[in-house]
Parts: structure tokens; sequence; C-alpha cells
């Protein structure tokens, strides 16, 4: 699981993923893609001028690409920047990180505790 020291920013970290597609390839700044959604073995990337994008790799892999980046694994289907996190809610329903942006994405039972400490955290420094 990723440590709260691992949200800052790093010397060297990815600052672009290739997104490609059958005729082309478009970079996009990783301060762009607001989530990644995982659909099997594919994934849909979000990003904040509204745009969407599918690419044919697992959300295992944007995890691993992603890693020294303020991105965190909130559920197994999302990984979220954290620049975009705004706060988030226990309800009934489960437990919820809201967006920036206004989307509601899912946090799992095993990743609570992080996803409460890394905004906890973000409100100190």
């Amino acid at each position: 699981m990723n440590n709260i020291k691992s949200l800052l920013p790093v010397a060297g970290e990815r600052s672009h993923l290739e997104l490609i597609h059958p005729t082309r390839s478009v970079f996009i700044h990783t301060s762009e893609v607001v989530f990644i959604q995982a659909d099997v073995n594919y994934v849909r990337i979000f990003t904040k001028s509204g745009k969407q994008y599918v690419q044919a790799k697992t959300l295992k892999s944007y995890e691993a690409l992603l890693k020294k980046t303020p991105f965190i694994r909130t559920h197994k289907s999302y990984l979220v920047n954290f620049e975009y996190f705004a706060d988030y809610t226990i309800t009934e329903e489960g437990t919820f990180v809201h967006l920036v942006n206004g989307k509601k994405l899912p946090v799992s039972k095993r990743r609570r505790q992080f996803v409460k400490k890394s905004l906890e955290y973000r409100q100190i420094a």
C-alpha cells in the first residue's frame, strides 16, 4: 500500500502518459488525469477537461507506472489523483471520496484508513 510520503512530489517523477490509439499516440500530463477506472483488462482515463481515453492496459500496470506520483489506489477499480480530492464520507452505503469536479468514487474498506490519513496529512501540510 502507498505511504503518505509518496504523495509529495518527487524529483524525476513521471510527468506524462502516452495514450495509444490505432492511428496515433497522445501524450497527456499526469496532472491532467483526474482518475483511472478499471474495466476488466482495459482502463478508462478521465481527464480534467472531461475527455475519456480507453487503453488496453490493466489498472495494476498504471498503478506501477504512476508509483511516484500523487495517485492513490482507493478501490480495486479506481486509481485517483490525490490533487483532485475534496473530501470523503462514510455512509451506510459505504465510504466515498469526493473529487473537486463533483464525482463521487468508492473507497474499499481495506483502503479507507489510508485515504483518511492521506487527507488529514494534506490538511496539515
